[in-house]
């Protein structure tokens, strides 16, 4: 299963066969990177894009059992979603009355200084621009 062997094989270049020895090649460290690409004509993507299909199709069937997932993840009830919306609600009800304050406080202080330095800061609707 060296190099040589697989680059006889030129009409499976595109098999599933053909992709797994030279997956399994790279991952057994018989060949590196650049040997692959310079004596297959694989790009080192290519290569990472197959290393990850490899581990997804081959192995981690067999390194992690489908009962593992099942077991660890949370199943979403309806009684938890509802509490995390209330939750959510809450919180933007209490962001939206620190808002409102907030704006009444820059109304005020806006006000403060138009009355004490006799100077219009806000700018009223409706009025044109003078141009130069």
């Amino acid at each position: 299963m060296y190099i040589n062997v697989l680059q006889r094989n030129k009409k499976s270049r595109q098999s599933v066969s053909f992709k797994r020895k030279v997956v399994e090649i790279y991952r057994a460290e018989i060949s590196n990177m650049h040997e692959i690409h310079q004596h297959l004509h694989i790009a080192p993507t290519e290569l990472r894009c197959l290393n990850r299909w490899y581990f997804k199709h081959r192995l981690r069937p067999y390194l992690f059992s489908h009962s593992f997932f099942k077991q660890t993840m949370k199943k979403k009830t309806d009684s938890s979603y509802l509490k995390a919306l209330e939750k959510r609600l809450l919180e933007a009800e209490r962001e939206n009355k620190f808002l409102r304050l907030k704006a009444e406080a820059f109304e005020i202080a806006i006000q403060i200084a138009e009355e004490e330095f006799k100077i219009p800061i806000l700018k009223k609707s409706g009025t044109v621009q003078p141009k130069n």
